[in-house]
C-alpha cells in the first residue's frame, strides 16, 4: 500500500510539472482559438485612454487594436475601474491589461509586465504660483489623486506625514478638476497625462518637472509566458517600425 501511495504521489508530480509549459501557453491558444482578445483597460486616464462620443480612444486603445490585429484575432476592449485592473486579469475575466500601468514591485510580484511601451515619471501639477519645484514642495498641501495609480502610492509611501491631506478619486479627470476648482491643492500623477490635460483644459494647472522615472508596461498572468513572448515581439517591431513614435505625436504633441 505505500509503495502504491508513493507512486501515485510520483505520477501526480510527474504531471503537474509536465503541465507547467502547457499551462503557460493556454492563454495564447485559447484567445488565438476563439479569436478574441479580451483587453482590460481603465478608461478614464487621458491621453492613454478615455470615452470620447461614447468609443474608448486613445494612445492604449490604439496600441491594443494593433497587437490584436498582429496576434490575427479581434479585440474586445472591457472598461473597468483602476482599482479592479489587477483582480480581473489574475482571475481570467480578461485575457491581457493594456491601459498605462506603471511598473512597482508590488504590481510586478502579482502580474506580468512587457518590455517598457512608454518611459513617464510621477510629476504634480497646480494653479499658477504654487510652487512645485520638487516632491518636498507637496508638504501641508490638499493633494488629489486617482485610486489605485502610480500617484497615489507616490504620495503614501514618500509623503503620506507631511501632506495635509490626500483626497482620492476612481477617476483622474475629476482629480485634475478638483485642482481646477481649490478645493485641492495639487494633483499628482505621470508626466504626460498631466500635460496633456493641462494643455486641453485651458491650462488653468502649471505642471512641475518629472520627479522621478517610471515604466509602462502590458500585463499578462504570470504564467502566460507564451502571451508574455508574443506581446514582446510585436511591441520590439512597433518601436522599430516607428509606430509607437506615431502613437506619442499623435497623443501627446
Amino acid at each position: 500500500m505505500k509503495r502504491r501511495h508513493l507512486a501515485v504521489l510520483t505520477l501526480a508530480a510527474t504531471l503537474m510539472a509536465a503541465a507547467g509549459p502547457a499551462a503557460a501557453q493556454d492563454t495564447l491558444a485559447k484567445v488565438k482559438a476563439a479569436g478574441v482578445l479580451m483587453i482590460g483597460n481603465g478608461g478614464a486616464f487621458p491621453p492613454f485612454e478615455f470615452i470620447e462620443n461614447g468609443q474608448l480612444v486613445g494612445y492604449d486603445i490604439d496600441l491594443g487594436n494593433e497587437i490584436a490585429r498582429r496576434l490575427g484575432v479581434t479585440p474586445k476592449w472591457e472598461k473597468i475601474d483602476f482599482s479592479g485592473l489587477i483582480a480581473a486579469l489574475t482571475s481570467g475575466r480578461v485575457d491581457v491589461l493594456i491601459t498605462a500601468m506603471t511598473k512597482t514591485p508590488d504590481r510586478a510580484a502579482r502580474i506580468g509586465f512587457s518590455t517598457s511601451y512608454y518611459n513617464s515619471g510621477i510629476a504634480a501639477a497646480a494653479r499658477a504660483g504654487t510652487k512645485l519645484d520638487s516632491p518636498a514642495d507637496l508638504a501641508g498641501k490638499v493633494v488629489a489623486v486617482q485610486m489605485g495609480t502610480a500617484g497615489e502610492r507616490f504620495v503614501r509611501d514618500n509623503h503620506a506625514g507631511t501632506v495635509k491631506e490626500i483626497k482620492v478619486f476612481n477617476e483622474f479627470p475629476l482629480a485634475f478638476a478638483d485642482v481646477e476648482t481649490g478645493r485641492s491643492d495639487v494633483v499628482v500623477n505621470t508626466l504626460p497625462v498631466l500635460k496633456y490635460n493641462a494643455s486641453r483644459r485651458g491650462g488653468k494647472l502649471v505642471v512641475s518637472p518629472s520627479f522621478d522615472s517610471r515604466e509602462v508596461g502590458i500585463n499578462t498572468r504570470l504564467n502566460d509566458t507564451a502571451m508574455m513572448d508574443a506581446i514582446n515581439t510585436i511591441l520590439a517591431q512597433l518601436r522599430s517600425e516607428g509606430f509607437l513614435d506615431r502613437l506619442d505625436q499623435k497623443w501627446f504633441k
